[in-house]
């Protein structure tokens, strides 16, 4: 029997997001990493966003298995998102594999969009409500350095 040609792929392919990794130590907690995952560039806008889901939590995965940190952050202060039903399972990347907290950072061309993607299209709700979910980065390390 033959087998078939194989195909190179690389994870790359999926997604045109940028993905970035920085380590910080929690506050007065030394040797307790924090991963910060920031992301950037143009989500694409509704299931043709799917790879980039697919890519981010990959990426974000891949943060977690690598750099075994105590917390993590998702930054997508850098991330332009309009719509998709699944950037949401990124956040859950590495979850189990974490003994401190999580949080995520949004900025100015992703909060709104992620806010009804959180809280519901119909939700008036802040992300704040939240409590996981801040607009600067130094915010969100406090965050999860008081866990």
């Amino acid at each position: 029997m033959t087998m078939p040609q194989l195909r190179e792929h690389t994870l790359a392919e999926l997604s045109r997001i940028k993905v970035r990794y920085f380590v910080v130590e929690a506050r007065n907690k030394p040797f307790y990493p924090i991963l910060v995952v920031r992301y950037s560039g143009i989500y694409a806008y509704g299931s043709a966003g799917n790879n980039d889901a697919q890519y981010m939590y990959a990426m974000a995965s891949a943060g977690v298995a690598a750099f075994a940190p105590w917390g993590l952050i998702h930054d997508c202060s850098e991330l332009r998102y309009d719509w998709g039903d699944r950037l949401d399972s990124v956040f859950g990347a590495g979850l189990d594999d974490l003994e401190g907290g999580l949080a995520l950072v949004v900025g100015p061309a992703c909060e709104e969009a992620i806010r009804t993607l959180l809280l519901g299209l119909n939700s008036s709700k802040p992300l704040d409500s939240l409590g996981w979910v801040f607009r600067d980065l130094a915010a969100a390390w406090e965050f999860v350095s008081a866990r």
